[in-house]
């Protein structure tokens, strides 16, 4: 699919749902300017946001300070989250803003084939198919690794053109005064951009906390 081709498409998309469009968004990146992350780098990804979304959602459980505490993997973390986990003391907006990392933790395993398939971001998302290829010990999460079956360049660039324009329609909205777009979660959204504008590989930034959901 051309990038001209996406663009339309989305957009007829959100069209039929009710939602704003604005025609003078540019397309995004053509498949052959794509490179998407690796399953590694997938994996390890997904393996620091299981980290950090099970440290906001149980709060008094040092299991994944002591996960992140042992090899090499602190060093799958970014910045923001290692400060977060390894804080004893960590304040209430920061366990709200790690608690939505579930939602890029879902985008990204639907991008590694563990997730069959991704609804619009409207109804709140569950790990709980995936959390059995999560280690309970010490362990590598070998099972993960094996798991992940990255899926084609162009079903991840469709939802990334489709994110970029409904990430548009909900910042539109907060900037009016006006409600979200029906049927769209905009703190979902907004993790889901995240999510795939780094496994796009989006402005060549590495640093998962400095990817940026420009719309």
């Amino acid at each position: 699919m051309t990038p001209e081709d996406r663009r339309t498409a989305n957009e007829d998309l959100l069209r039929e749902r009710g939602i704003p469009v604005n025609p003078h968004l540019p397309m995004i990146e053509a498949e052959d300017s794509v490179t998407l992350r690796s399953e590694d780098a997938l994996w390890r990804r997904l393996v620091a946001l299981w980290g950090v979304v099970g440290t906001a959602m149980l709060r008094e459980n040092g299991y994944f300070k002591e996960y992140f505490s042992v090899s090499n993997r602190r060093g799958w973390l970014s910045s923001d989250e290692a400060a977060f986990l390894f804080n004893d003391a960590r304040s209430e907006g920061d366990i709200v803003r790690f608690s939505w990392r579930l939602e890029a933790m879902v985008f990204l395993a639907w991008c590694g084939g563990l997730v069959d398939a991704l609804p619009m971001p409207e109804h709140p998302s569950s790990v709980e198919a995936v959390l059995p290829l999560y280690p309970h010990d010490l362990g590598d999460a070998t099972m993960l690794r094996q798991a992940l079956r990255l899926r084609s360049k162009a079903e991840i660039l469709d939802w990334s053109d489709r994110l970029y324009r409904l990430h548009w329609a909900v910042r539109d909205a907060q900037l009016n005064g006006r409600e979200p777009p029906p049927g769209i979660n905009p703190g979902m959204v907004l993790e889901w951009h995240h999510a795939a504008n780094w496994m796009t590989g989006y402005g060549d930034e590495e640093d998962w906390d400095a990817v940026s959901t420009d719309t």
